[in-house]
């Protein structure tokens, strides 16, 4: 491990106090149990869809049926021209696929969006996880992805 890797991550998946509260909201807290988080007088003003929906590294499915998307942003804080390639683990019984497959960055700060993409292909019982990874030649990024065929 070296912390220093820390200090230039590549890609950043940026979220803002209020998606929290918004992530919050769409686990079904309400004021009160907000204000114990939050230690202010936030409110839930919108809910996502599905609380998978947060911007976040990591992709939790807790209910998978048959098939789901997610959509995820990622900023690029490294090298203003980088490509990135997906790298996908998938759990065992689900396909995942990433769209696009590759990212191509122009400039620092960029922001690209790109789906993740879930599929039962044989269910089985329990949590099951893989991952995601963006590499380039110099870095990797990877985000768990925990999935529970319901």
């Amino acid at each position: 491990m070296n912390p220093a890797r820390v200090l230039d991550p590549g890609l950043v998946y940026d979220s803002e106090p209020t998606d929290f509260i918004t992530f919050l909201c769409s686990l079904g807290y309400d004021q009160r149990s907000l204000h114990l988080v939050t230690r202010d007088n936030s409110t839930c003003k919108s809910k996502f869809t599905t609380a998978s929906n947060l911007n976040y590294p990591s992709i939790s499915v807790p209910n998978l049926k048959d098939n789901f998307s997610v959509t995820r942003v990622v900023t690029n804080v490294g090298k203003a021209t980088s490509i990135y390639n997906s790298l996908v683990s998938s759990p065992p019984g689900v396909n995942v696929t990433v769209v696009p497959n590759r990212l191509v960055f122009t400039r620092i700060g960029q922001k690209i969006k790109f789906s993740v993409n879930f599929k039962v292909t044989s269910p089985s019982k329990g949590y099951k996880f893989g991952f995601l990874s963006w590499t380039n030649r110099r870095l990797q990024v990877t985000s768990p992805l925990v999935v529970k065929v319901g």
